[in-house]
């Protein structure tokens, strides 16, 4: 345990140089990708905040406080509402398709430019969430304040690496007197929603698509491009020395792999609203909900500067399985696939390997054009049949359905049969009280300067997440 140094006295007024008495413990946490994120519910010294007041310092090795971005975003439990029966059907702001409340709710991420609408309660509340970097940890501060805060309003963040619990790191959150703004000058991602049609409140199609888009997602470490909702069909790796191709051919989605009936196309030409399109200082989010005959089925990204999770929420009915993979373009070709079965890596070159389909935890590429790592995680209560897959084929003899027509390094993960998952949608069902949701991180590193050892290393910390205390300071 890291013991602090009794103080007799305690600075109440702001000090913004510092620090005295022994040299105060460093951060030794070195996971660069990882967000922290926290509910109001383990800050309640910041509960009724106004959320644009609540800023962050961290302790520099020079004993010195310095600021880093935060970022508040706030959720509320919404209805998901009627989709409407018509593309020219009026929708009305306080449900996710802006229709009649249909008594299916979920706790969302709220937005006044969608028809989820904003927060009941506009102030830092319980559910609400805050995120920092990892990378933005410090040391232990022995005492004081720094300038420009509420001292009575402090909270010490510690976080520990469950990998080394001997790893640790701190940050220190604050109300603002007025003169602070939460992202301290930096944004580490830029999130521009570019609907075609025009604003998304007056001519987004709920009832039938598609919606073209032109929306990108740009970071220091990599670019990302939706066509439309379901739709992701490129991405850049720009990390260190890497050759800047588009990797992506399609993110593609099915019930079965080779069943066209239902693809990421289908997704989009069906019903389907956004739930929230926004971005801050420290992520960008992005949620939409409607899969054909699972209107309230969901997927939620969260962009960061080094890496990307998507959380898919599977609501409909029984369905013969679900699958979900990453189709690259030719521009991959030379680099190396990994897993744990396959730790030595096969090549991507569009003719097949022997990869085991046992069950998919992470699974990384890496060569001149960066490295991408992605790590699963599931969450649900049906006990169902999952493998890994991976196919690199430029004629597959499986029908791509989407796409340019090849499956290069196609790696994701294939469910079997599954019972239903929207006990709102289909309330006379039978057994129709089970939930299935799903996780992937996905890393993006340079192509020069991080072997591929640490690229694995850093998708599998996605699954073992830090470890966080709060408590009051000061």
């Amino acid at each position: 345990m890291r013991a602090r140094t009794l103080l007799l006295v305690l600075a109440t007024t702001a000090l913004a140089p510092l620090l005295t008495g022994c040299d105060p413990a460093q951060s030794t946490i070195s996971r660069p990708d990882d967000p922290v994120v926290l509910t109001g519910s383990a800050l309640t010294r910041l509960q009724g905040k106004a959320p644009n007041r609540i800023v962050a310092f961290r302790v520099t090795p020079e004993k010195t406080w310095q600021q880093v971005p935060v970022q508040v975003d706030e959720r509320a439990v919404v209805d998901f509402g009627a989709y409407p029966t018509s593309n020219t059907t009026a929708g009305t702001v306080g449900t996710v398709y802006g229709g009649a409340p249909i008594g299916r709710t979920a706790l969302q991420y709220t937005d006044p430019n969608t028809f989820t609408g904003p927060d009941p309660n506009a102030t830092f509340d319980g559910d609400d969430e805050l995120v920092f970097m990892a990378s933005d940890l410090g040391g232990l501060a022995p005492q004081g304040h720094p300038a420009g805060v509420v001292a009575g309003s402090a909270v010490e963040v510690t976080v520990k690496d469950p990998i080394d619990k001997d790893d640790l790191g701190w940050l220190y959150l604050y109300e603002t007197t007025g003169s602070l703004q939460p992202g301290a000058g930096r944004s580490y991602v830029n999130y521009t929603f570019g609907l075609t049609s025009g604003a998304y409140l007056s001519t987004f199609k709920r009832a039938a698509g598609p919606n073209p888009e032109n929306s990108t997602v740009t970071t220091a470490r990599y670019s990302h491009h939706f066509s439309d909702r379901w739709q992701n069909d490129s991405l850049v790796v720009f990390a260190g020395n890497a050759t800047e191709v588009d990797l992506l051919d399609r993110h593609k989605s099915r019930l079965l792999p080779g069943n066209c009936g239902r693809s990421e196309d289908t997704f989009n030409a069906g019903e389907g609203a956004f739930v929230v399109n926004k971005v801050g200082p420290v992520r960008a989010l992005r949620s939409y909900v409607g899969a054909n005959s699972g209107p309230n089925t969901q997927a939620t990204h969260a962009f960061y500067d080094m890496r990307f999770d998507t959380t898919t929420d599977l609501r409909v009915h029984a369905i013969p399985g679900v699958a979900a993979y990453l189709d690259l373009s030719r521009q991959a070709v030379g680099m190396t696939y990994r897993n744990p079965q396959v730790p030595a890596g096969v090549p991507v070159d569009g003719a097949p390997d022997a990869v085991p389909a046992a069950e998919p935890t992470w699974w990384t590429l890496h060569g001149a054009p960066g490295g991408l790592g992605t790590a699963l995680t599931v969450d649900t209560d049906l006990t169902l049949p999952r493998q890994t897959r991976m196919v690199d084929d430029t004629t597959p003899s499986e029908t791509p359905c989407t796409g340019d027509g090849e499956s290069i390094g196609e790696a994701g993960a294939v469910f079997g049969s599954l019972a239903c998952t929207d006990p709102g949608m289909l309330p006379a069902a039978a057994d129709c009280t089970h939930h299935f949701r799903t996780t992937t991180t996905v890393v993006a590193t340079p192509a020069t300067g991080t072997s591929a050892a640490l690229v694995d290393a850093w998708t599998q910390d996605a699954t073992r997440p830090l470890q966080v205390t709060t408590s009051a300071f000061g």
